[in-house]
């Protein structure tokens, strides 16, 4: 009798022991959901892009409110390989007017500025406001072009904005990495998640250059690899960064 009780009680330690061990097990797995920015980076692949992006992209490290693995962002003034830089442009803050002012630096060839327009247009961007936008467009010694175009603006409370990023093969096709679509949002709050192109550059080694991103989600900032596999453009890693 005092042998079954003995094994009962054991038993029941036990199973409240496995059941603890799965709901925290439950709870690490919620927890990595929670940032689906920064997924488990666990291949050696992975680490070699992270410790490229960390060495070149990164100042404080850890900053703001975490990841414990993650830093403040820092662009490079220009492309680290090779790459022609047509257009570009750069956001100040004016203190006095309390407000961004920004300066375009040349042009995109009418050929390139009718693509990135046509494709802001698709995105519900009104024709009227075209010369409104600004262009990134750097073009790489393989032929291909990384290019950007903008537009924002401040009305009252609001902030409107539209936005892509996008390839252009030297064929003029062209390939879609990001885009946000014309909407009005909270100027101090926006909704959406804004992208910066960083840098054109080999990550991991391989020979082919690949295109370094910025993801802005409010207080929420990381980096993102887009490659070259075969005719098609992939996200290849996603992660450090930094949230308030």
């Amino acid at each position: 009798m005092r042998r079954s009780k003995l094994w009962l009680t054991i038993t029941s330690i036990v199973s409240v022991a496995v059941i603890v061990a799965a709901h925290l097990s439950t709870q690490a797995a919620g927890e990595t959901e929670k940032d689906p920015h920064r997924p488990p980076c666990v291949s050696a692949r992975c680490r070699q892009i992270k410790t490229f992006l960390k060495a070149h992209y990164c100042g404080e490290s850890p900053f703001g409110n975490g990841p414990d693995d993650g830093c403040d962002i820092r662009s490079p003034k220009k492309p680290q390989s090779n790459v022609d830089v047509i257009a570009d442009f750069k956001c100040d803050w004016n203190e006095a007017e309390a407000k961004y002012e920004c300066h375009q630096y040349g042009q995109p060839s009418p050929a390139g500025r009718n693509v990135v327009l046509s494709e802001l247009h698709r995105l519900g961007l009104p024709i009227r406001d075209d010369k409104s936008v600004l262009f990134v467009l750097w073009k790489h010694p393989s032929g291909w072009s990384v290019a950007k175009g903008t537009y924002s603006r401040v009305v009252g409370a609001n902030l409107r904005i539209c936005e892509v990023i996008l390839v252009i093969d030297p064929h003029s096709g062209v390939t879609v990495l990001r885009e946000v679509r014309f909407q009005s949002t909270n100027a101090d709050v926006p909704s959406m998640t804004t992208w910066s192109v960083i840098d054109v550059v080999d990550v991991d080694g391989d020979g082919s250059a690949d295109i370094v991103l910025e993801g802005d989600g409010y207080e929420d900032h990381w980096l993102e690899v887009v490659s070259q596999r075969g005719a098609s453009w992939k996200t290849i890693f996603s992660g450090l960064g930094y949230y308030l």
